[in-house]
């Protein structure tokens, strides 16, 4: 695998959308891997990221799989905290947009990237993260009905399918009742 960098943005003043760009900016590598601060990325998580990129010269845009507090499988719902991007393209589409901070961001960055772009965005398992902690981020209204106004298709396709039982597993998650279910699971009550 090639040399990299770590660049960690200072995002007291910013938002994620500011400090996700500010990062892309001074970035000087050709592609760019996201994570989030409270999650830890398995050992072979950028070599797995520069294989693909090295394997599909087309490729823009990488989801990876998340497993712990957060679950994601490769829905084309582009999680922010295991993505990772051709950066000249992120750039060429103008970054995050801050219009979307805090909501679904990551997501409006990935269909951009699928449809601003002649390259091809892709799901790769062995690209692995572990988000141990309950994601921060609550859900928003309306930035849910801009998303779905910005992308109909997009939205109808992709996430309509999750949107009420989403609501609900968000609602059941954020009062413990999937670590009761998942305590019991494990082999009882503690």
């Amino acid at each position: 695998m090639n040399s990299f960098e770590v660049i960690v943005v200072n995002d007291a003043n910013l938002d994620i959308c500011e400090a996700r760009n500010a990062g892309i900016k001074v970035a000087s590598g050709d592609v760019v891997a996201l994570t989030d601060d409270d999650c830890r990325p398995g050992p072979e998580w950028l070599t797995n990221i520069w294989t693909e990129f090295e394997r599909n010269s087309d490729l823009v845009c990488l989801e990876g799989a998340v497993q712990g507090g957060r679950t994601y499988t490769g829905t084309r719902k582009y999680v922010g905290c295991n993505l990772s991007f051709d950066r000249e393209t992120a750039l060429m589409i103008g970054g995050f947009r801050s219009e979307y901070a805090g909501w679904r961001d990551d997501t409006e960055f990935g269909w951009r990237m699928e449809r601003d772009t002649d390259g091809r965005s892709q799901f790769c398992a062995a690209v692995r993260m572990s988000h141990p902690d309950h994601p921060r981020a609550n859900i928003d209204e309306d930035l849910e009905r801009k998303l779905r106004a910005e992308y109909p298709i997009r939205y109808k396709k992709i996430l309509v399918p999750d949107t009420i039982i989403g609501k609900l597993n968000d609602w059941l998650w954020r009062r413990g009742i999937w670590d009761y279910v998942d305590s019991a699971r494990d082999g009882g009550l503690k």
